[in-house]
């Protein structure tokens, strides 16, 4: 975020005015009062980690698990991977509820976060939007590493909170799984531009994302489509064989909710629909990977037709090297690190080689958990917060060691509704 000025409090201009006037009989302005924490009770959740796809539940606000995952009071939630283990909140691709997680996560410490009075105003950026408490989602070829999440559109370039097309070209198979050793399927392989995002009856309302494909066996035949997604819930279903508007149930390769994309396969779908970035058009973006405003600003589809035919769009290297979609939270991220090396997952750090383990004083295999890694989550409810981080994962006796049940302990702050 840029940093904005500190805002001036009431009681300091106060002051400000009365030394400008001359009045008070003290120079020395009065301290400004300490700020009241909103985070006004604490909660400890410890569980026993239920066996490889199980779940369990927690209300930060009642300070209780939830049977069954059931609901929105549900606030957090954590899925055993067997000796490992992800988080989700309620939100989005997780849960019904109006949850989700602090941008980031990690980007403030437990220590850091410790001095934060209120979890919607950042103690030097100010007020935050709710925007910054993001909802699980789905991860694939159209997820993207900017603000939004998207690889198909840029927002705000221009401070007008405007999406701006950027025109790339994705490849997207309807059978992944069908790709030989090179990465070429024998299923149709189609590209793809998102080409905007306002239209319906007055030509601007939001949610009217337009795009245009080829069917790579037939390049000369471009299709044009715009899909209604102004929805916040629901999703708009496209089969590109026949160019279309049809449903879950019915038959589709790609749908859209707002700005976000999601394609039939994976965690998003029964099909096997997979996707692949194959070409930026050239001057979107500079060397420093940031985008060019002004090209953005000036770009219509019809500078950017011909890269969907282009010759040097990238294809998957093998057949591997297709993306399907899988659901995704800022609460479980990618892991950082490599073999032998221990592997940071955020909220803990994999030992996979017995000497590393050995040096904190575990066994191989085992997990440690990294009390510094912190986040924000929203409730389930979206009326309270609350500030979180593993504090303790112990072991069962067993044999091998890390085969022992695993005894979690998530500690949090909460911030109760107002």
């Amino acid at each position: 975020m840029k940093r904005k000025p500190l805002a001036i409090t009431a009681a300091a201009l106060a002051s400000a005015l009365l030394a400008a006037c001359g009045g008070g009989s003290d120079d020395t302005p009065a301290p400004e009062p300490t700020p009241t924490s909103a985070f006004t009770k604490s909660a400890s959740w410890k569980f026993v980690l239920p066996d490889s796809g199980g779940s369990v539940c927690y209300d930060f606000d009642a300070g209780a698990e939830v049977a069954g995952c059931a609901g929105s009071a549900w606030d957090v939630k954590v899925t055993s991977g067997g000796r490992s283990a992800t988080l989700w909140t309620n939100s989005g691709t997780s849960g019904p509820g109006k949850g989700g997680a602090f941008g980031g996560p990690f980007d403030h410490t437990w220590t850091a976060l410790s001095v934060w009075k209120d979890a919607t105003i950042d103690p030097v950026d100010g007020a935050l939007p709710d925007a910054v408490y993001f909802k699980d989602s789905v991860h694939g070829a159209f997820t993207g590493g900017n603000a939004i999440a998207s690889a198909a559109f840029e927002y705000d370039l221009k401070g007008d909170h405007q999406l701006y097309p950027n025109y790339r070209v994705f490849l997207v198979t309807s059978d992944s799984s069908s790709a030989d050793a090179t990465g070429t399927p024998a299923a149709p392989v189609y590209a793809l531009q998102v080409t905007g995002y306002y239209g319906g009856p007055t030509g601007v309302a939001s949610g009217y994302v337009s795009l245009r494909w080829v069917d790579r066996a037939d390049p000369a035949n471009v299709r044009t489509a715009t899909v209604d997604a102004r929805s916040d819930t629901d999703w708009a279903y496209l089969d590109l064989q026949s160019g279309t508007i049809t449903s879950a149930s019915g038959p589709w390769h790609i749908a859209f909710n707002r700005y976000n994309i999601k394609l039939n396969g994976g965690d998003s779908g029964s099909g096997k629909v997979a996707g692949f970035v194959g070409k930026t058009p050239a001057g979107f973006y500079g060397a420093d990977g940031q985008p060019v405003v002004e090209r953005f600003a000036s770009a219509k589809p019809a500078d950017t037709l011909a890269d969907l035919t282009a010759a040097d769009i990238a294809v998957p290297a093998a057949a591997n090297k297709w993306v399907a979609d899988s659901f995704h939270s800022l609460l479980g991220p990618d892991y950082r690190g490599a073999y032998p090396n221990p592997l940071d997952f955020g909220w803990y750090s994999y030992y996979p080689t017995e000497a590393g383990a050995t040096a904190v004083g575990l066994h191989q295999h085992m997990l440690k958990p990294n009390p510094e890694a912190a986040t924000l989550v929203r409730s389930g409810e979206g009326n309270s917060y609350a500030r979180m981080h593993v504090t303790d994962i112990a072991y069962a006796p067993a044999d091998p060691p890390y085969a022992g049940a695993q005894t979690w302990t998530i500690a949090f702050d909460v911030q109760p509704p107002k």
